[in-house]
């Protein structure tokens, strides 16, 4: 797995200490690529799907994606000026 692939632990900020979390960077995508199976954990059965962790690069940032959102709106705005 590269960097990009991988989440950070926060495990440490948890609230609930025998629980791991995991951040996952914007616009990732899980993708299963195993099959289910049951496990036993603290006693309770469990389903344990595997996943695997991957990001669009080529996607677009949340900056760009509002910043194209906001000229848009500025164009249609312009238009309809234009059209009164």
């Amino acid at each position: 797995l590269g960097q990009v692939d991988r989440g950070a632990s926060v495990g440490y900020l948890s609230q609930y200490p025998c629980e791991d979390e995991i951040l996952l960077p914007p616009l990732s995508n899980m993708e299963v690529y195993g099959e289910p199976r049951m496990e036993l954990s603290q006693g309770e059965e469990v389903m344990v799907v595997p996943l695997r962790v991957s990001v669009n690069q080529k996607s677009l940032t949340m900056d760009q994606l509002v910043s194209r959102r906001r000229t848009l709106h500025l164009a249609m705005t312009d238009t309809l000026r234009a059209e009164t």
